[in-house]
Order: C-alpha cells, then structure tokens, then sequence
C-alpha cells in the first residue's frame, strides 16, 4: 500500500496558496520492485529525487526515468511509475499558479508529457544548487523546511491579472452557471481575455477544468468498489454523461484504461485528495 511508503507533508502557512503538500515517498533496502498509478490531476509538480533512478510512463510501458530533478504536469493522463529498494522522493505539489509563480513562466501551451528529455533537462539546470543542498540533508524535515524558506522567498507576488482569477475559484467546483461568464462579468473583461489568462497562469482552459473536476467526482466515486456494487446507470445520470460511450471516453482519456480496468487497479492506484 502506498500509504505505507508514501506520506504528505503540510507547507508553510505562507504557501498555503501555493503549494497543495510536498509528498515524501521512501522505500525499505529490501523492498521488492513495484508498479503504482497517479490520477491525473492537472496539477504542476516538481519531483526531487535523492534515490535510484525512477522509471515512468503515460502509458503502459516505463521508458522513461526521473534522475535527479524532475518537472511533471499539468497531469492531464494516468502516470505509471515503479519504485524499488531505497526510493528516495521528495515531490511539490503546486496549486493554482504557484509554479508559474517560481519560475515566472507562461503555462500556455506546456506540455511536459511531449517534452525531450534534453527540454526537460534545460529547465531543471537553474533548480540543480536547490537539488544538491536538499541531497545534503539527512533527513525530510530538514529537507521540507529549507524547501519551505526557499520557496518563500523566491515566488514573485500575483500579477494583477491573475486575481480575478484566484478571486473566483470557487467558481469552478459549482457551476450552476458559466465561471468564465462570472469572472468575465464582474471583472469587465471579454470571455476570450479570460481563457487565455487561465492559460497563462495554470496551464489548462476552464473547460477542461469543468470536465476533468466531473471525472475527479466518478473516480472518487469508483475508488474501493467492487464491480458488481457499481450501477453504471445510476453513474452516468449522475454526472451528467450523455451515455456509456461518454464515460469511456473520458475514462480512456485521463487513464488509457476502461472503467471495469480501473476498478482492478486497486491498491496500486494513487489519487489527490484535494
């Protein structure tokens, strides 16, 4: 179970805003080697690891590796990972645009599932000083704290086009009516100059944001169910899908894998619970 290798870790009350948890995963020197799930979850995470090499993938086979520094998101499809004997990771999850925040770069277009590797490993250079103080650490709690000083201060405040957004969140977790016609409405601006704001400062359209949080509520829903204790019915009315093609389509696009395969993957599935 991951809970027995894994653990969150609150931030500072300064990052609150910022930063959902860091997440420690550790293993035994005896541990045997092991395939786990991540849910997507279309947030910005930043992966350090002190470890062997981890191997990883979107899909079904693990061609690719974290070495040292790793930038993963917005995870928008199922991440399959393996940890073995002595994983040691330390991982940021970001909220909102607290990694826009960091590295003060735009998230429109980002796409850090398609990157190459020599990409990825231009953008983790300036993050490599940070990786070898944390790897000097002999411990999380001394790694987290130093994590939480750095952080504190380096993110540049909100830019003021980006409050509005933040303002209205909430916005988007019950959209009776449109979040973009609310925040367009009460903040003078044109539909169109809002979408290309969220783009900016999270890396995803609202609509997806709409989609993926109704797809957040059914695996919710699904997680430690049985199949036979599942009406896929009841399912389908109840989240507003048009109709059982719709619930696989969504299903295969944030999983590769049907609703009756997730239901098999068990414990070795990981989700937020955020």
């Amino acid at each position: 179970m991951m809970e027995s290798i894994g653990r969150r870790i609150t931030a500072a009350p300064e990052l609150t805003d910022l930063i959902g948890h860091y997440y420690e995963i550790q293993t035994p020197s005896g541990f045997d080697p092991q395939v786990y799930h991540l849910s997507p979850s279309l947030e910005m995470m930043l992966a350090f690891n002190f470890g062997p090499p981890i191997r990883f993938s979107f899909g079904s086979q693990l061609d690719r590796s974290i070495q040292k520094i790793f930038i993963l998101g917005p995870l928008r499809h199922m991440l399959t990972y393996e940890l073995s004997a002595n994983a040691d990771l330390l991982i940021v999850n970001f909220t909102h645009n607290g990694f826009y925040r960091l590295l003060s770069q735009s998230m429109q277009n980002l796409n850090l599932e398609e990157w190459s590797e020599s990409k990825l490993l231009a953008q983790t250079q300036q993050l490599e000083e940070l990786w070898q103080t944390l790897a000097s650490f002999p411990d999380t709690h001394q790694r987290t704290e130093y994590l939480n000083s750095y952080l504190v201060a380096r993110l540049t405040p909100d830019e003021a086009e980006a409050v509005p957004l933040l303002t209205h969140a909430a916005a988007f977790h019950s959209p009776v009516v449109s979040p973009v016609k609310i925040i367009a409405a009460e903040t003078n601006r044109t539909e169109r100059t809002v979408q290309l704001r969220f783009k900016k400062y999270v890396g995803y359209s609202p609509k997806e944001l709409l989609r993926f949080l109704r797809f957040k509520e059914v695996l919710h829903t699904l997680t430690n169910r049985s199949e036979a204790s599942v009406n896929w019915f009841e399912l389908i009315e109840q989240y507003g899908y048009h109709d059982q093609s719709h619930l696989i389509k969504d299903f295969q696009y944030y999983t590769g894998v049907s609703p009756r395969q997730f239901l098999k993957l068990s414990d070795a599935f990981c989700s937020s619970r955020d």
